[in-house]
């Protein structure tokens, strides 16, 4: 297939160029060109998703088959500051992205997020629970799944939670660079998610990637591969539980913890206290769930990449 991945420097954008590798013809979008070549992939284009006419020229001269849709706004503070920003990245960026997939017939699966959702559910989410963003950023991500829905005909809405991986800032490595160093670490108490490791995220929409191909008819569920679906590693947790989970594999001190809420922090916007999902769906339509979150993420911290630069 001709792949076309938007946000292909980004955390999770960088671990589907090497699972999609070798199977697929592939294409990136980013803000910047990267300084570094990208594995597998053919070239990377600079485009702006807010550029309607740019995306649509863009979209046409490659005319891929598929495109996976990465690329947001996802500081959730600076959102909250900015909601017009947010707003033109995340809604009408995303407008722009399915109309090139119905102008060209590609299969859209557009990445979206858990802060969808308010938290108040003391279960896993499901995808028929409704949403209620409690922040810009959940707020623009929400209505850009609306327009992507409602403009692309083959769309499917892939939520995730809680990214970890080498590429990027996240929770994960700050936390890692921390106990190396020896500073504290602080951490919330009052927010629980699905942790997921980036890398078994791309092999998760890889699957769903090759079943997009077939008929309803064809997979194993039956069930096509419309609306949205969340994908995370099993189990959740919250960040206090995955501080400790990386002192306890790094040798270092949970001494170095310093507990706190959200609220103490006082930061623009709020988060969803319970956002784990429910992965039931994918596993359904999949055949097979992602492995535990402790598990991905002992082996991320143990894959050698700590060893390496975390952010290429």
């Amino acid at each position: 297939m001709r792949v076309l991945i938007i946000g292909a420097t980004g955390l999770l954008g960088r671990d589907l160029c090497v699972r999609l590798a070798g199977c697929h013809d592939l294409t990136g979008w980013a803000r910047r060109i990267p300084t570094a070549v990208l594995p597998g992939i053919r070239q990377v284009e600079s485009v702006d998703i807010t550029d309607r006419e740019g995306v649509l020229h863009a979209m046409g001269r490659v005319h891929p088959d598929a495109v996976i849709h990465t690329a947001a706004m996802s500081d959730v503070d600076a959102c909250e500051r900015d909601p017009a920003s947010a707003c033109h990245i995340n809604v009408v960026g995303t407008e722009n992205i399915a109309l090139g997939c119905r102008q060209t017939g590609a299969f859209l699966m557009a990445i979206s997020t858990d802060y969808v959702f308010d938290g108040a559910l003391s279960r896993p989410y499901q995808e028929r629970d409704p949403a209620h963003p409690i922040s810009v950023y959940g707020q623009s991500k929400w209505d850009g799944e609306q327009e992507a829905l409602n403009t692309a005909p083959r769309c499917l809405i892939v939520r995730v939670s809680g990214l970890f991986g080498a590429g990027r800032p996240n929770f994960v490595t700050g936390t890692i660079e921390n106990f190396k160093a020896g500073r504290p670490v602080r951490v919330v108490t009052d927010q629980t998610n699905s942790p997921s490791y980036t890398v078994d995220l791309a092999e998760g929409i890889s699957r769903l990637l090759e079943m997009s191909e077939r008929t309803p008819q064809e997979t194993e569920s039956g069930q096509q591969l419309h609306g949205p679906l969340h994908l995370a590693n099993a189990g959740g947790a919250s960040r206090l539980d995955v501080a400790r989970t990386i002192a306890r594999h790094l040798g270092a001190s949970e001494s170095l913890i310093e507990k706190t809420t959200w609220a103490a922090l006082n930061r623009p916007a709020r988060r969803p206290a319970n956002s784990v999902l429910d992965c039931s769906r994918f596993v359904a339509v999949g055949g097979v769930a992602l492995r535990p979150w402790h598990e991905a993420l002992k082996e991320f911290l143990h894959s050698g990449i700590l060893d390496q630069s975390l952010f290429p």
